[in-house]
């Protein structure tokens, strides 16, 4: 039954009644209740139940993976307060757990925003080539000042959330004056995943928390070569399918 309440809330969001209508058995509110515990579901203020990114990979059987989140407890509490939101299937069953993954801005972090940010400067002063970003983080003074002056002005393409775009409209295209910038605004809630991509060689991303939110206060650093590439198709699938030109 819990394999089969997953695949159903993997698909949409549905209420108790809903369940009850597909799944018959007098055991339900039980299993709910369990899959609620182990963070696989949760519920909405609305009472409609809806699937977390750990139970979304679970229902993809991707059970190594599942394996190896549950097994660490600081992975686990980050997967289980994530949602799978606008993420392909075919996308996120691509996904692998790399053992280097370093989660930035724990929640329980008063400066979490100052570590992040902290985080980010440190590696864009290696940027030659590419920096990709999906995260308003980046248009940070700070940060835009060591990209402008850059040596090797690398491509740097961003995907910023419309009320941001208009909100900084101004310094953004200012910074695009002295760097070699493209930008494409995206609907928010579109934009399921914030990540930072820098030459193939690091890559931080997150994924919106449970109330539909950015969860970009707490993102997951990585250096492996496999995680990285897959952190740039969705970044480019979110720049090909949600985002447009300003």
């Amino acid at each position: 039954m819990k394999e089969e309440i997953l695949k159903l809330l993997s698909e949409k969001e549905m209420r108790v009644d809903e369940l009850k209508e597909k799944i018959k058995d007098k055991e339900i509110n039980l299993i709910l209740e369990e899959l609620e515990d182990s963070g696989l579901i949760f519920v909405k203020k609305d009472q409609n139940y809806s699937i977390t990114l750990l139970g979304k990979i679970l229902s993809l059987e991707l059970k190594d993976i599942y394996k190896k989140i549950v097994e660490k407890k600081d992975m686990f509490d980050f997967f289980r307060t994530r949602i799978p939101s606008a993420i392909p299937d075919e996308l996120l069953a691509k996904f692998k757990f790399c053992n280097d993954f370093q989660i930035i801005g724990k929640p329980d972090f008063a400066d979490r925003d100052k570590e992040i940010l902290n985080k980010v400067l440190s590696m864009q002063p290696y940027a030659e080539k590419e920096i990709y970003t999906s995260a308003p983080i980046v248009f940070k003074p700070g940060a835009m000042h060591i990209i402008a002056v850059l040596k090797k002005r690398p491509k740097v393409c961003s995907i910023v959330p419309e009320k941001k775009y208009e909100k900084d409209k101004t310094f953004i295209k200012v910074t695009e004056k002295f760097t070699n910038l493209e930008i494409k605004v995206i609907e928010e809630k579109y934009q399921y995943m914030g990540l930072i991509y820098v030459d193939g060689i690091s890559s931080f991303f997150g994924f919106r928390i449970l109330n539909n939110k950015p969860g970009w206060d707490a993102i997951i650093y990585t250096e492996n070569k496999e995680c990285i590439e897959w952190v740039k198709k969705n970044f480019d699938y979110m720049w090909d399918k949600f985002a447009r030109k300003p």
